[in-house]
């Protein structure tokens, strides 16, 4: 008869994990020296993103306790037998990973929105702001509402014996995990194809527009952990659950992976500051004054051939001017009214980002 202790399997998620983590937080690190380089103030878009990569570590400790002492992934028998308070901690720590995940998914999501708002300043990507942004919200007091309200009383829910009193009513959590799994991967995916209608206006060529989303869509890894752990959920519905736990290894592994890298994502566009200091050891500057007149100029530490062109063009109200791709990254800037917007590159007076 096979084994059905898969806690080695697990060890090897808990180290994907704590890597990935550990990579992560530098990245988060990075983004605020970048604000730091360029001088600018932080924004809410970088506190949100900081709050969400918090919430998840909070998950990825709970994922830790749930697999070193809770036996995640091993048979529960196996476990309860060597320890008859592993199955308490095992539930304890997956609705402590729940609380996690319902806050750092949508907060990530809100940071992604906020530097949406910011870089394309247009009606369109505003309003899809505004949806994606409520859209966010609601998920994530719907769900807080339902991890309360799972099991009643609601310690049932970790003290699996109180399930059998009559008096218990308790949802079915795989039914429930399905359900915000199936809405989050729609928002996932809604706000990762945001901004390509706004980046294909640009006047440059294809190779640069697909440069550019490249940046954007490394949100695509995330969504495509979303999705994955949205089908093995459903997977673990349709076939149900036994005594062992080694049904939610892939989910929970892709629920560390999408957030994590949802993180590095909406981190990556903002670091262009801190690849010219570390590269060149100072950062491009641009002339207020000259702006104001109407003029470019800029000064840098690298050489003048390695500077960047400018191209200009309108979108309906707006405008975006792209600085052209040199062999060390690019630049986009998007004015609208009297201010500048910028993803990354030197401070101007007027950017916020």
């Amino acid at each position: 008869m096979p084994s059905t202790d898969h806690s080695q399997v697990d060890i090897g998620t808990i180290i994907t994990g704590s890597i990935l983590g550990f990579f992560t937080t530098i990245i988060v690190i990075l983004r605020f020296w970048a604000r730091r380089l360029t001088r600018q103030r932080f924004g809410l878009d970088d506190y949100l993103c900081l709050a969400a990569l918090l919430f998840h570590h909070v998950l990825l400790a709970a994922s830790g306790v749930a697999s070193v002492d809770g036996g995640l992934g091993r048979n529960m028998m196996v476990t309860a037998a060597e320890d008859p308070n592993s199955t308490v901690i095992l539930f304890q720590a997956i609705f402590v990973a729940e609380i996690a995940y319902t806050y750092s998914s949508p907060v990530i999501k809100l940071s992604v929105l906020a530097f949406y708002w910011r870089i394309f300043p247009t009606p369109a990507v505003r309003l899809g702001c505004k949806v994606l942004g409520s859209a966010c919200l609601a998920w994530c007091i719907a769900i807080t509402i339902l991890n309360f309200t799972q099991c009643r009383p609601l310690k049932a829910f970790w003290y699996i014996e109180l399930q059998l009193l009559a008096t218990t009513h308790c949802l079915n959590p795989i039914l429930c995990s399905l359900g915000n799994s199936i809405a989050n991967s729609v928002i996932d995916f809604s706000t990762l194809v945001l901004p390509i209608r706004e980046i294909a206006k640009l006047n440059i060529k294809t190779r640069q527009k697909i440069n550019i989303g490249i940046v954007f869509l490394l949100g695509g890894i995330a969504f495509a952990a979303s999705l994955v752990r949205t089908i093995a959920t459903g997977v673990v519905y349709k076939k149900g659950i036994n005594n062992s736990t080694n049904e939610y290894i892939l989910a929970g592994l892709a629920t560390v992976v999408e957030i994590y890298v949802s993180i590095i994502g909406a981190c990556l566009p903002t670091l262009m500051p801190v690849y010219y200091q570390l590269r060149y050891g100072a950062m491009p500057t641009s002339s207020a004054s000259d702006h104001s007149q109407g003029k470019r100029s800029a000064t840098a530490a690298i050489p003048a051939r390695r500077l960047a062109h400018q191209r200009h063009v309108s979108t309906n109200n707006d405008s975006l001017e792209r600085l052209t791709e040199n062999e060390h990254g690019f630049a986009l800037v998007a004015h609208h009214g009297t201010h500048d917007f910028k993803i990354s590159g030197s401070p101007r007076s007027n950017d916020f980002v």
